[in-house]
């Protein structure tokens, strides 16, 4: 008949004395060798050597200096195997919430219905604060779709790289003419360069976090890539144009 331990005594500590600890481990001689990390965490005797000089300190214990040695590479594996762990689990976030902001723009039912979604959904499924669609030229902006604006010809390529679909800055104070009267929110930006055709003006998708670091130089960009030929892909649907 089995006997179940209770919560209480599982969670309460164990004391034993240095005498069962001594020979539990010289009953278990590799212990040590199975479990490396508890190097990191315990203290080393210090070593007196007779007959050193101790004002010379012409006696080096290497010992010291390699467990020393071995305890910061540990610390330092441990820390590198946390920041990458962290970066996937951000990647894997960016590319959920990207999916679900394609999956969206895909089932617009109309041209109105996918500006909606972008200049309104499209925040929360990107968790950002801040989305506006810019437009060059003379186009009349939709009066009900307050995220839509037009900037004079020339601005998409004064603000971006020529040669770049997506521009990520951080630290930055974000522009009147993209974002409005949002722009006091925008610390950190992603602008996305949209080509729909030829003859078509030029467009800019501008993403605005108040995290000064959510959009950053060393940042992928794939991902947005991704997002910016999905979007100029439901633009040409919707107004029928050559793709």
């Amino acid at each position: 008949m089995s006997t179940k331990v209770s919560k209480t005594e599982a969670s309460s500590p164990i004391n034993l004395a240095d005498t069962q600890v001594v020979e539990f481990l010289r009953e278990n001689p590799d212990f040590l060798e199975r479990h490396p990390q508890l190097l990191s965490v315990m203290v080393s005797p210090a070593r007196e050597f007779k007959g050193a000089d101790t004002s010379g300190g012409e006696v080096i214990d290497l010992q010291g200096v390699m467990l020393t040695r071995m305890r910061s590479e540990l610390a330092e594996r441990a820390e590198q195997s946390s920041e990458l762990i962290d970066a996937s689990r951000a990647n894997l976030q960016s590319q959920n919430r990207i999916h679900a902001a394609v999956i969206a723009l895909l089932s617009s039912r109309s041209l109105d219905h996918m500006l909606e979604l972008l200049t309104i959904d499209l925040a929360g499924l990107l968790n950002v604060d801040a989305v506006a669609l810019c437009l060059e030229g003379r186009t009349v902006a939709p009066t009900a779709n307050q995220g839509v604006r037009v900037v004079p010809n020339g601005t998409i390529d004064k603000i971006l790289e020529v040669s770049r679909t997506v521009t990520l800055r951080e630290h930055i104070e974000g522009d009147r003419r993209i974002y409005g009267e949002a722009f006091g929110l925008v610390r950190s930006e992603a602008m996305l360069r949209l080509s729909v055709c030829d003859d078509a003006p030029c467009a800019l998708l501008a993403l605005g976090s108040r995290d000064p670091e959510r959009f950053h130089a060393g940042q992928g960009s794939e991902l947005l890539n991704f997002l910016a030929r999905i979007m100029e892909h439901s633009i040409r649907t919707w107004l029928d144009l050559p793709r």
